[in-house]
């Protein structure tokens, strides 16, 4: 079990103010124990209906209608990385409680999906309660100005940043104890690990196979990997594949690290030992692909109602920019020699007389 503690994210929305509804959405990921930023996304979002834009005019911050609607994201496109964002996360916000979780939770639902759940919610509104009378109203701006921590320009990824001043400026003051407290109840909770090979007992996943009862309770076991600095061989190919619902099969080959390979051998011995044991006789194919000069295995781009693979740049800055999921960029950025960490899940497959393992990526992190 993971005992790390877990991580804080810092979010923010702009709306219109007759609608509510989203025109901007914008989230860090803080490191727990520093309250140093180390991920970032923010993206603006289109309405599902033009007129949920109401009396909107452009605001002095550069939000305006043909931005928006020019962009074509909605929020359809990006709820895959904000779920993966906040769910199992300590929240941070300001007026968060009464506005910012609730305005989330009813566009999960607006899309007919589960909305992400917080490990706690933390509001710097309710902890600059404290300095009540010495400023007129606890609104970010006017807290910010007395605690000289800059302006807010109200969009969403620099209010964030001014939020997370202004929840270090309550740490310091007053909240430490309290939230070291969280962390430490919280510490066995939130969001699952990604775990290096070396990580994983071969004798315990032997065990957990071998005791199955049926192929749904080997399915069910979905292994999250981690791996380092891996080396694109060949990047994403030309589109030769559909899925069902006309979105675009992709996959891109790296090489294969040291102490990756010994593990998927394993388990392409124990999978398929299953298989065979509960009468499936399809033409196994080995997950580790050793044709070539050195060992290599194929990720999978996911792109479901289900998952979504989340695609990042490391930034000279060693923070981590998340993109906007766009299949048609993947090309250029996904090319051979680059270099990327990974995190991904084993899943198997059976499909017109083969079977296997496939590895489908849930976030790839490129490097400069």
């Amino acid at each position: 079990m993971d005992s790390s503690p877990p991580e804080v994210v810092i979010f923010d929305l702009e709306t219109i103010i007759e609608t509510e509804a989203i025109i901007e959405f914008g989230a860090i990921i803080v490191c727990p124990q520093t309250l140093v930023e180390k991920e970032y996304f923010s993206s603006l979002v289109r309405p599902r209906h033009d007129e949920e834009f109401g009396e909107f005019e452009e605001r002095s911050n550069g939000l305006n209608i043909d931005e928006i609607v020019s962009s074509n994201i909605y929020f359809s496109d990006i709820a895959h990385t904000v779920y993966d964002m906040l769910d199992g996360r300590i929240w941070v916000g300001h007026y968060i409680k009464n506005f910012d979780c609730r305005i989330v939770d009813d566009a999960f639902h607006e899309i007919g999906q589960p909305p992400p759940e917080p490990l706690d919610v933390i509001d710097t509104w309710e902890l600059c309660e404290m300095f009540r009378g010495e400023v007129d109203n606890l609104e970010m701006a006017t807290l910010a100005e007395y605690l000289g921590l800059g302006e807010q320009i109200h969009r969403s990824l620099a209010d964030v940043r001014l939020n997370l001043r202004l929840f270090r400026r309550c740490v310091e003051l007053f909240y430490l104890t309290e939230f070291s407290s969280l962390l430490r109840a919280a510490s066995n909770a939130g969001v699952p690990r990604f775990l290096g090979p070396e990580e994983y007992s071969i004798p315990t996943l032997r065990g957990h196979y071998d005791s199955c009862d049926s192929l749904d309770q080997a399915r069910d076991v979905y292994l999250r990997i981690s791996c380092a600095t891996l080396n694109v061989r060949w990047g994403i190919l030309p589109i030769r594949f559909w899925d069902n619902n006309g979105r675009p099969k992709l996959s891109f080959v790296v090489d294969a690290p040291g102490n990756l390979t010994p593990m998927l051998d394993e388990c392409d011995r124990m999978l398929r030992r299953l298989f065979r044991r509960f009468g499936i006789n399809s033409e196994w194919r080995n997950v580790v692909d050793r044709t070539r000069n050195s060992p290599a295995v194929r990720l999978h781009i996911a792109d479901t109602a289900d998952k979504q693979t989340i695609v990042c740049e490391r930034r000279d800055s060693r923070k981590i920019k998340r993109f906007v999921f766009d299949e048609s960029k993947l090309g250029t950025l996904l090319t051979p020699s680059t270099r990327l960490d990974a995190e991904f899940f084993l899943e198997t497959y059976d499909y017109r007389g083969s079977a296997g393992i496939r590895l489908v990526a849930h976030k790839l992190i490129v490097h400069p």
